[in-house]
């Protein structure tokens, strides 16, 4: 069976976009007059995820959240309340904070003094009389960004305008909800520096399409060629991929493949029982997690068997992905580079539960979470890591082998795009999800994407 796609609403917001199929032409990814339109249309008017709330948990905390040429304080005010302003001192646009993260009372300009509240109203101006007597203090304060949390997740947007998030992700949060996100646990934070447009980047992981060619080991424990695909309102997408099964192109084996082998140790199967049933170890699978899920305290009964055992990847506009299991969150996506539309920034963000409700270590079995990453209630904050692909290929670091084997590949196709011998891509029924993230671009940059996505009354 192939992969299936469908479009699904969000109330009155249709997940069509009133275009034909996109273009996707070679200026797409390479022209700065092309990304410059994105920044004005897209952008500065969607909602975009910033950080998580973990970093902002006690007033006074703060976190830069970088976009293009933008800085954005977000903040926990003395009142409790989450604020967002632009780190742009209202005097002669000097950064206000410098550090990517910390605690602070009250925000101080390093150049001149200018000192700002967590909410970004002046609260002091050095030897103020020595302005002019016509100089409106009342405008002074620093720019406010309209900031928004969901699941832990702290979103911004630069458009006064926009509807709310819950408008913007719709249907996507109620779906999400029963994995509790709030409740996990940042435990790795990672930055790659890239040879590559946002979207040349991003189109990678909207299609399974190059699954079988460059990432052979997910034929031993997923199965990417029958994924359920949706399509959503704005740009947003999703696939389902069934985990714990082998991809049904090729030959069931008759003995359990070493990747499976594996898992199925972690949680205390024995391999050995399933030689010539390996299409029964989904079932086995989400049924043995259930058992210790109980007895750890990760509660697994809001979630259905596939759930339990599958793998969710949820495509939010304009650029950021979640591959969702329950034991684990990793959020990831490409920020466009300040001023070069052949480079981005990849960013990937993995949360987890707590260890103690995900790993028995009496007995050496886990439910599917990095033991080598467990955070426990004294540990500090994972330190950011921020490295090339220069250091992925020597193996200093790594993003995970199936992200490692994706970008050492994205900066040929980006080189490729330059090339007079390209004159632009063509998609299959399997790379819908592309051809919708671009359908959506064109609608965002040719007016207000919400007239566009609400059905006619």
């Amino acid at each position: 069976m192939p992969q299936s796609t469908r479009y699904v609403d969000f109330g009155r917001y249709r997940a069509a976009p009133q275009v034909g199929p996109a273009t996707l032409s070679a200026e797409r990814y390479t022209s700065a007059d092309f990304m410059a339109r994105e920044w004005q249309a897209v952008w500065t008017k969607a909602w975009l995820f910033a950080g998580v709330e973990e970093d902002v948990r006690w007033p006074g905390d703060y976190f830069l959240f970088e976009i293009g040429r933008e800085s954005i304080i977000i903040s926990r005010g003395e009142n409790g309340r989450l604020a967002a302003v632009h780190n742009v001192c209202q005097h002669r646009g000097n950064r206000v904070l410098l550090g990517a993260r910390g605690a602070v009372n009250q925000l101080v300009c390093p150049y001149h003094g200018w000192t700002y509240g967590l909410d970004g109203a002046l609260r002091h101006t050095p030897d103020r009389e020595r302005f002019p007597p016509c100089t409106d203090w009342s405008q002074r304060s620093l720019k406010p960004v309209r900031v928004e949390t969901w699941a832990g997740l702290v979103w911004i947007t630069m458009d006064e305008r926009a509807p709310p998030l819950a408008d913007f992700l719709g249907a996507i949060m109620g779906n999400l909800a029963p994995y509790h996100f709030e409740r996990m646990r940042l435990v790795k934070h990672q930055t790659l520096i890239l040879d590559a447009n946002w979207k040349t980047l991003r189109d990678n992981f909207l299609e399974q399409y190059h699954v079988d060619f460059i990432h052979p080991q997910h034929a031993t424990m997923v199965d990417c060629s029958t994924s359920e695909n949706e399509l959503y309102p704005f740009g947003h997408s999703s696939t389902a991929v069934k985990g714990y099964v082998t991809n049904p192109r090729y030959p069931i084996p008759t003995h359990v493949p070493d990747r499976l082998k594996a898992r199925l140790g972690q949680l205390g199967l024995d391999w050995r029982d399933f030689d010539n049933r390996v299409g029964d170890i989904r079932a086995a699978v989400c049924a043995q997690k259930r058992i210790l899920g109980a007895e750890l305290g990760l509660d697994y009964g809001p979630l259905s068997d596939a759930q339990v055992t599958d793998v969710l990847q949820y495509d939010l506009f304009p650029n950021t992905f979640m591959t969702i299991k329950p034991e684990e969150v990793w959020i990831y996506g490409a920020r466009p580079h300040p001023k070069d539309p052949d480079r981005c920034l990849f960013d990937k963000w993995t949360l987890q539960v707590p260890g103690e409700v995900a790993v028995d270590t009496k007995r050496g079995r886990n439910l599917g979470v990095d033991a080598n990453l467990i955070r426990y209630e004294r540990d500090e904050r994972p330190e950011p890591e921020v490295f090339t692909r220069e250091d992925i290929e020597s193996g200093a670091k790594t993003l995970g082998v199936t992200i490692d084997q994706d970008v050492y590949l994205l900066p040929y196709m980006q080189a490729g795009m330059h090339s007079r011998g390209f004159s632009g891509a063509v998609l299959n029924m399997d790379e819908a999800r592309i051809d919708h993230f671009h359908r959506w671009v064109d609608a965002w940059l040719r007016a207000s994407p919400w007239a566009e996505a609400e059905a006619p009354a």
